[in-house]
């Protein structure tokens, strides 16, 4: 199988062909009257997509349970995402609004070996995609909208999962959510100092990101006193 490279135009073909699949997703939505069952189909495929990816790469590359364990914060956020789907809890979209962004990181530097046609690479770009679908899918159809207490609880959750992951990652000889390590591979994370550095680094990005997306819902109390 031939390798995928970063930045190549296969990544590009892949990041613009499955931005607009998402484009096309949310549109063929709009014509089912029930979008709740529409949100729970999507989910279900979703899961099953992610289920046959897993058992491929057990399977096809020899992978161990340990290191397919959904710890890492897209795979955190891909579970609470379907969670939020299937039963359309608004306290659940708080945590995939403020996390969803990780996608795009993922997304843009991803972490797969072979490019199409691979079960991998194309689980991968589809699940990743599916965070930032089911954003704007809870959005549009069921008006749910990120708030004040969604984005400082969604922050304590995640370090709270930190917390209980470096101990698992101790037990394991893993490095799941890159806690107790940097990546043994090149990321942006090497560029922000060694550890704990290097994770203060990113709780500040995160905040800052987090604070920038909340910005457009942050309500209007001048407006809303004056007028």
């Amino acid at each position: 199988m031939e390798k995928f490279l970063v930045f190549s135009s296969t990544h590009f073909y892949y990041l613009g062909g499955y931005f607009f699949l998402v484009l096309i997703g949310l549109l063929i939505a709009s014509f089912f009257q029930n979008k709740k069952t529409v949100a729970r189909f999507i989910a279900f495929l979703v899961l099953i997509l992610k289920c046959s990816e897993l058992y491929y790469r057990h399977v096809v590359f020899k992978e161990t349970y340990i290191t397919m364990l959904p710890l890492h914060l897209c795979n955190l956020t891909l579970i609470i995402t379907l969670l939020a789907m299937i039963f359309q809890a608004k306290f659940l979209f708080q945590v995939v609004y403020f996390w969803a962004p990780g996608a795009i990181f993922a997304l843009l530097t991803p972490e797969i070996t072979y490019k199409f046609p691979n079960l991998w690479s194309i689980s991968f770009f589809i699940t990743h995609f599916y965070l930032i679908f089911a954003v704007f899918y809870e959005m549009i159809y069921f008006k749910f909208k990120p708030t004040k207490s969604g984005l400082i609880g969604s922050f304590i959750f995640l370090n709270i999962m930190a917390f209980i992951v470096y101990f698992i990652n101790i037990k394991l000889g893993t490095n799941y959510l890159y806690i107790n390590h940097l990546p043994d591979f090149k990321s942006p994370l090497n560029h922000f100092g060694p550890w704990p550095y290097y994770i203060l680094v990113t709780e500040g990005i995160y905040l800052f990101i987090s604070l920038i997306i909340y910005l457009p819902f942050k309500e209007k109390k001048f407006l809303r006193k004056h007028y």
